[in-house]
């Protein structure tokens, strides 16, 4: 009787309204799949040092043709292959250092012309299952590192606070409520990226603190934070993707005085 009810209990739940990124939610997942910045961290450095092993593998497999050439060539294959090598590790060094500081490494770090930092994430993806990380888990770490390498807003704009639809009432007016509290926070609902984006480019804000599932704030840091600051607070899931999710009110608060410069 139980398993009958337990059955029907999913069913309904699979027809709640889910949102974009929650299409092929069948039933299970992590409630909460917070993690620290480590996981994506470290896998990102196993990444780095594959590619850098593929490298040194083409360059030795491929070396006695250039040799055959004769000329500065073999020198030249030489000198790219391991100048590529040097750049990947002082790229991650300069991030964990970003992760300690702050300091100038951010603009190297975050920008799209060092696309290295966007391009990581779906890569460690593929390979998050052998590690024993769920893609949820995963995001998350990755969305904490970038959460540490943004700067304050620039221009005119307001700080626009973005909500998904899910969030339990209650903490939704509690949400409105302290961002009353500033002068210059905008608060908007939104259902899902595609809404978000079109209110982004209608409020044309100077920063984003913006609630959402994992899955949805990487897709929208991945467009938006090399253009506009953003801070991803990943909410939890007592009861699912898309209903009655929870946040965390102090870390909204503390994104908030980040980008209103309050002590």
């Amino acid at each position: 009787m139980n398993d009958e009810r337990d059955t029907d209990d999913r069913r309904t739940d699979r027809k709640r309204v889910l949102g974009e990124e929650w299409t092929d939610w069948d039933g299970t997942g992590d409630a909460d799949a917070s993690a620290g910045k480590r996981p994506f961290l470290l896998l990102s450095l196993v990444i780095l040092i594959g590619l850098i092993l593929l490298g040194l593998l083409f360059w030795y497999l491929v070396l006695p043709r250039f040799e055959a050439f004769g000329g500065p060539w073999p020198i030249v294959l030489t000198v790219l292959v391991f100048a590529a090598a040097l750049l990947l590790l002082c790229w991650y060094l300069l991030l964990l250092a970003a992760l300690r500081s702050r300091a100038v490494y951010t603009g190297i770090c975050l920008t799209r012309g060092a696309n290295l930092f966007f391009f990581l994430l779906p890569v460690a993806l593929r390979f998050a299952a052998p590690f024993g990380l769920s893609r949820d888990r995963l995001s998350h770490s990755f969305i904490r590192v970038s959460n540490q390498l943004v700067r304050g807003g620039i221009g005119d704009g307001p700080v626009l606070t973005l909500l998904p639809r899910c969030l339990r009432k209650d903490l939704l007016l509690e949400t409105r409520r302290i961002c009353g509290e500033y002068e210059d926070v905008a608060v908007h609902t939104a259902p899902g990226g595609s809404i978000a984006r079109k209110i982004i480019k209608e409020t044309r804000p100077r920063a984003i603190v913006a609630v959402a599932c994992e899955r949805d704030l990487v897709s929208g840091i991945q467009d938006i934070a090399p253009v506009i600051p953003v801070i991803g607070l990943p909410n939890t899931r007592p009861a699912g993707p898309c209903k009655d999710t929870e946040i965390d009110l102090d870390e909204l608060r503390s994104a908030l005085d980040f980008f209103t410069d309050r002590p």
